[in-house]
């Protein structure tokens, strides 16, 4: 490594691991500070989505191309249950799979426990309950997000129910977002995600929860409450004073689902690239998610539009087969997206900069990162298990 370089990395997200895993495996010496004492500190063992459906390519190949070894479960969901107001249930299946279930937090079997285990087998300097401050040389900033823009409110459980994928688009419980159920080998997590109404987010989550009770013979038991948000923003550069800025800290994440990690690693991942080559990273972050930020934008602005009666058009539209298909369509650059994007950049900032919210009002009994468990939540069950 020339003049024996040591890159410091500001955060130890998926961003920020990627990084360092690509970096090392060039010989790059690489030291990653994180404030928090470990890796997935504010989450609590939920289950999220690894999306699959914005590209050709499957996104474990990509994993596989850019060196990150699947060393965390990671497993492929092909369908499941839609519902939409005022219409039964859709059951959607697709050839590929739409999404892989990951596990987020400190705890074995996650992906922030995988992807730490592998920085440190390369042989990278993780230092925990530390800042940098005053940083000399290329850094990258990997921090996470900067403000609140989409809130997922929910929990996780043990259960009998059988492995199942569930999402209810309905603005009576999750107002311009989504609610959503997920179960995985006698594991929950069931949230509402909010892109708006935020203060009244434990609200809609109990909505949620009669729901889901509503439509589904819940088991519940040991449920745990979490809370995790999202940031997204558009700029023309990520490059500051020898800085990289990848992740949600430089706005990149899925302004329509909130489906980050994809766009958190790849650009963890670009940013070593462009260290390791001597490219710049503008150029290749605008060219590898410029395309998909952008169309996720309008997707969002689209959306938000649509109401009730959209919804029940998507849930039809994903059960007539391909829906990896339709999806990545409309993640795909168009000209109606460019003549769009401009209306759908001013109605964004515009409703972000109205809310007056930001990362400390999210309700006390939600708020991430806190070390006791809030009380058992009530759930009426016809499981004893």
């Amino acid at each position: 490594m020339a003049g024996k370089e040591v890159i410091d990395i500001v955060g130890a997200g998926p961003a920020g691991l990627a990084a360092a895993i690509v970096l090392r495996r060039e010989g790059i010496a690489v030291r990653v500070s994180e404030k928090s004492p470990e890796v997935g500190h504010r989450l609590k063992g939920d289950f999220q989505g690894l999306e699959n459906w914005s590209c050709e390519r499957d996104i474990l190949e990509t994993l596989k191309d850019i060196g990150i070894e699947l060393s965390f479960p990671c497993v492929p969901y092909y369908g499941g249950t839609v519902y939409a107001p005022e219409m039964e249930p859709v059951e959607v299946k697709s050839e590929r799979p739409i999404f892989y279930l990951v596990r987020r937090g400190s705890m074995t079997g996650t992906l922030d426990a995988g992807l730490k285990e592998q920085a440190l087998a390369l042989g990278a300097e993780i230092r925990f309950n530390r800042r940098l401050e005053g940083a000399q040389g290329r850094t990258i900033v990997g921090t996470g997000p900067r403000g609140v823009d989409i809130l997922a409110l929910g929990i996780t459980f043990e259960t009998s129910l059988p492995d199942r994928a569930a999402v209810a688009f309905d603005n009576r419980i999750a107002p311009k977002g989504y609610a959503y159920l997920l179960v995985n080998r006698g594991r929950g997590t069931m949230a509402t995600v909010l892109y708006r109404e935020f203060r009244r987010a434990e609200e809609f989550f109990a909505r949620t929860l009669r729901s889901f009770e509503e439509k589904i013979q819940l088991d519940v038991r040991n449920p745990r409450k979490f809370a995790s948000f999202g940031n997204f923003f558009l700029r023309d550069t990520q490059v500051g004073d020898g800085r990289l800025y990848v992740g949600e800290s430089a706005g990149f994440q899925d302004c329509l689902w909130g489906f980050g990690m994809r766009y958190a690693i790849i650009s963890g991942y670009l940013a070593a690239r462009s260290i390791i080559d001597g490219t710049h990273y503008d150029a290749l972050w605008k060219r590898e998610l410029k395309p998909m930020l952008e169309t996720s934008l309008v997707n969002r602005y689209l959306f938000e539009r649509f109401g009730h009666r959209g919804y029940r058009f998507l849930a039809r539209r994903f059960a007539e087969g391909n829906p990896c298909g339709y999806l990545r369509q409309h993640y795909a650059p168009s000209l109606l997206k460019r003549v769009l994007l401009p209306l759908a950049a001013r109605s964004y900032e515009s409703r972000t900069k109205d809310t007056g919210f930001d990362r400390k009002s999210i309700p006390p009994a939600f708020s991430p990162g806190k070390k006791r468990d809030a009380p058992p939540i009530p759930v009426r069950s016809d499981h004893e298990g």
